[in-house]
């Protein structure tokens, strides 16, 4: 089929439409007869929006030429011997008045015998039923190729375009690059050069962030999961399994950065899934916050999804999306209206054949559980904090060739406790370290000058720190074993210096006792200050954005008060979902349970780093003199192996000019040493 295009520049995605559209006729020449010598009923599917806006503008000057003007829902009447031709184009899902009204002009044109021509993202979505079962002809829009990009420049610029363009360009050229690319004034070759030029910064943003689902370490479950639907997946493709066999549902939930957003990316690349990235905030400010425009915002992601088969529509921070029974403020109507759109969209009401969800969330207790439930997000798995061999092997793979031989153990425990992010900024920063220091290759030392800040703290607030972290280290090692904890003395970030336990001790069964032994460790850095220094500090207390030992414990005494039942008798009461601790310290009650509970834990703490308050002050001073301290180093002390190593080293109080202040420091008298009940 010819086609006719005006001598002046016309932009390229316009021809595109026109070269592709021309062509799906010309593949399908009966249909052209169909149409003007009887009835077809033809149905049109193209997922990209630009691409839909081009096609609805030239379609009838493709197939009739410029004699007929129409707009909307029309009938076009032509002379005696062409039958007339009704057409539609559907560019957003319809509301029901909409889609019901299209549903009774079709059956009026169907019973006339009318030719029909519809044109919409998807047709399960935006067309009447009886449109769909009526079809003819359906039709999968063609997507850009090798030949048509060679025919846009050529009809552009004039001129035939004498170098062949590389297939990896073709495949991530988007009609935007063709209009930024492709341009009148400029020859094939420099069209040819610009479409390379954003294809190699695609290549290169996706190469600074690609990863393979075997290069996901400490999101073992997720994994699994992956590779059991990218399997049912292919199968649902080669149609030997329906798509209700296939898992398409996950909710994530972990700390920041642990890797639930690259994780859905990773997926969504090796499955060969369309993505749409969705948020609350996203469909928010899609317009002026209204809830129509939100609901609108919400149905347009997941009509594209359902458009582009298979896809994946991933929702993060699905948290926005709260329990409904627990919301009771004035805007309760519209909070509710929207958690009920999301369920009716993930819910598959219109059709989620193809479509897998994924919700992200680092508090996934607050979601509205009906989100949960099995056929919407019905596999929930929960990401820790990555184990030391994990956080090694996110090192080897962001660093990939570099320091291959170099030993990264004093990495992994300079970084115990953090997530992925962090592994991937840390590295980031060390080849940057590397590159501005004359391009010379990464050393070990880049990478730990990226995560320790120099040391500038006086010698007084260093001890303090370390006979802080000891005692946090202490009490651990007393209540819950030597396994998998460690202190370390490295400035990173705000901190001082920090005690974290990588393996779940095995001794927590979740009894009262186990959360009263966790609030020991919590506020023993705490008692360990006030036992050898006489005082305590802001970093025992409630520093702001440090995430306090107070605001964790009192988090976790909230947590026993008004939802474990762990906090006696007097009160078994579940006070709700809600995490708000600020709100339940609203309550007196609640505030005098809760204030028990830390009141008694501090107690408890204190008599316990008394009784071992020759072991603290040894590990306080394995920390100053190493600047590290483990679970083994502590069972080692108390056990009375560590006293005679630590005495023959340099004694580092001294060395720093302190041993003079140690008097003062035990200057109270202690309780009577016990260990606690």
């Amino acid at each position: 089929m010819a086609v006719s295009l005006a001598r002046k520049p016309v932009p390229p995605h316009r021809i595109a439409a026109s070269l592709l559209f021309a062509r799906t006729f010309d593949e399908r020449p009966q249909l052209l007869r169909g149409i003007r010598g009887g009835a077809p009923i033809i149905i049109i599917d193209i997922g990209d929006r630009i691409m839909l806006d081009e096609v609805a503008l030239a379609w009838q000057r493709i197939l009739f030429g410029d004699d007929d003007k129409l707009d909307g829902i029309s009938i076009v009447d032509r002379n005696d011997s062409t039958p007339e031709i009704h057409f539609m184009i559907v560019k957003e899902p319809p509301k029901p008045q909409v889609r019901a009204s299209n549903g009774d002009i079709t059956l009026e044109e169907l019973s006339m015998a009318r030719p029909i021509i519809a044109i919409s993202p998807a047709a399960k979505s935006h067309l009447p039923d009886v449109l769909i079962r009526a079809a003819t002809e359906r039709i999968n829009f063609p997507t850009l190729d090798l030949a048509t990009i060679a025919q846009i420049i050529r009809i552009v610029t004039g001129k035939t375009i004498r170098q062949p363009i590389d297939a990896n360009i073709v495949e991530r050229t988007t009609l935007a690059d063709l209009v930024v690319a492709v341009r009148y004034d400029r020859t094939p070759a420099e069209c040819v050069a610009e479409l390379r030029r954003l294809s190699m910064a695609k290549e290169n943003l996706k190469a600074s962030r690609e990863l393979a689902l075997v290069d996901l370490h400490g999101i073992e479950e997720a994994r699994t999961w992956a590779e059991a639907a990218i399997s049912d997946i292919k199968a649902w493709r080669d149609g030997r399994i329906p798509w209700s066999q296939v898992p398409s549902g996950i909710a994530l939930s972990g700390p920041p950065g642990c890797g639930k957003t690259t994780f859905a990316a990773v997926f969504c690349r090796e499955a060969g899934l369309h993505m749409v990235a969705a948020t609350l905030a996203k469909w928010q400010s899609s317009g002026e916050a209204h809830l129509g425009h939100l609901l609108r915002a919400m149905r347009q992601d997941f009509e594209e999804a359902r458009a582009n088969v298979p896809s994946c529509v991933f929702i993060d921070e699905i948290d926005s999306f709260p329990s409904r029974s627990g919301v009771t403020h004035s805007h309760r109507d519209y909070v509710v209206e929207v958690v009920n759109a999301l369920l009716a969209e993930v819910d598959g009401i219109k059709g989620r054949d193809g479509v897998v969800v994924i919700g992200a969330s680092n508090e996934i207790t607050r979601c509205e559980p009906a989100l949960l439930r099995a056929g919407r997000l019905e596999k929930i798995v929960t990401i820790g904090l990555p184990s030391a061999v994990e956080l090694e092997l996110m090192f080897r793979v962001r660093l990939k060739s570099d320091l291959a031989q170099e030993d990264l153990a004093t990495i992994v425990e300079l970084t115990t406790g953090m997530v992925g992010a962090d592994v991937e900024r840390i590295v980031k920063d060390a080849r940057r370290f590397a590159r501005q220091a004359d391009d010379r290759a990464m050393t070990l030392s880049d990478l730990r000058n990226a995560i320790v800040r120099p040391e500038v703290r006086p010698t007084e607030q260093r001890w303090r720190h370390c006979v802080h972290e000891a005692a946090h280290l202490l009490v651990d090692v007393i209540l819950f074993g030597p396994d998998g904890v460690l202190a370390t003395m490295a400035s990173i970030g705000r901190a001082g210096g920090r005690s974290v336990r990588t393996i779940d001790p095995g001794r927590f069964f979740g009894t009262p006792d186990d959360y009263r032994r966790r609030l020991q460790v919590i506020l023993a850095g705490r008692a360990g200050e006030e036992c050898l220094l006489g005082s305590v500090s802001h970093g025992a207390g409630g520093e702001p954005g440090l995430g306090s030992d107070l605001e964790e414990a009192t988090q976790l005494a909230s947590a026993m008060v008004t939802r474990l039942g762990l906090a006696g008798t007097g009160y078994l009461t579940y006070f709700g979902r809600s995490q708000n601790v600020r709100d339940e310290l609203a309550f007196a009650e609640i505030r005098e349970a809760i204030g028990r509970e830390l009141s008694d834990a501090a107690m408890a703490a204190e008599i316990l780093v008394r009784a071992h308050r020759r072991a603290l002050e040894a590990v306080a001073r394995l920390l100053l003199s190493s600047g590290r301290a483990s679970g083994a180093d502590v069972a080692e002390v108390l056990r009375g192996r560590g006293s005679d190593r630590t005495a023959r080293r340099v004694d580092p109080l001294r060395a720093h000019g302190l041993a003079g202040s140690e008097r003062s420091w035990s200057a109270k008298d202690s309780p009577t040493a016990r260990e606690p009940n």
